[in-house]
């Protein structure tokens, strides 16, 4: 496989300035141009979650913290048990720690999710690949969802921008929402998937909750 570590490095001097940049009370210092939107992607990531007992929730590319804020002010059930957030760029960890004080939530310098959790989901963490193409990107977010999977004991949730006849920007991915649902059935053991996308989100979620034990 490719060397992808010269683009995670370059991801994460891209977010380490964005938050310089904008700062932390905004969405854009984590790359989201409407706070609204963001907060509308956190309500679809969070539709994989089932049943009303607390559940534990891990973040992958955290950033901030603002999944948390969403899921610790949900109504809807399963109420929120604890949580892990994890990003590969130290200074969005460090002003996410510095940012709650909830005693549900803790912050992780990481490329991966290193503990079980019922629900792993991850957030815009697929977008930005500067210097290397779609296959190569592609190949790594398989290990990557891969990982996320064996560490979710009931299911994961993920969103990637939507593929369109218009090119995106070129450091930009974007995917095609029936292949990777596609894939994560194919791939993912024990696997039920589904899809989420429309208007106004410019993106699609795959939703991919584990079958019950014994089917």
């Amino acid at each position: 496989m490719a060397d992808v570590n010269p683009t995670l490095a370059a991801i994460s001097d891209t977010y380490t300035d964005w938050l310089a940049t904008h700062g932390a009370d905004s969405s854009r210092g984590v790359g989201w141009h409407d706070p609204l939107l963001q907060a509308l992607r956190f309500d679809v990531l969070a539709l994989v979650m089932e049943g009303a007992e607390p559940v534990a929730v891990a973040d992958f590319g955290c950033g901030t913290g603002a999944l948390f804020d969403r899921l610790a002010a949900r109504t809807e059930p399963p109420p929120l048990g604890g949580y892990t957030g994890y990003d590969l760029v130290p200074a969005m960890v460090e002003t996410a720690r510095d940012r709650h004080t909830d005693p549900r939530a803790r912050f992780e310098v990481g490329s991966a999710v290193t503990e079980d959790h019922d629900y792993v989901l991850a957030s815009g963490a697929f977008t930005i690949r500067p210097g290397i193409d779609d296959d190569v990107w592609e190949a790594h977010l398989h290990e990557v969802i891969g990982g996320l999977w064996a560490r979710a004991r009931r299911g994961i949730a993920f969103n990637i921008m939507i593929r369109t006849p218009t090119p995106a920007e070129p450091h930009v991915y974007t995917g095609d929402p029936e292949a990777w649902a596609v894939w994560c059935s194919q791939n993912l053991s024990g696997a039920r998937v589904a899809l989420r996308m429309g208007p106004p989100l410019d993106d699609f979620t795959v939703l991919v909750r584990r079958a019950p034990s014994g089917e």
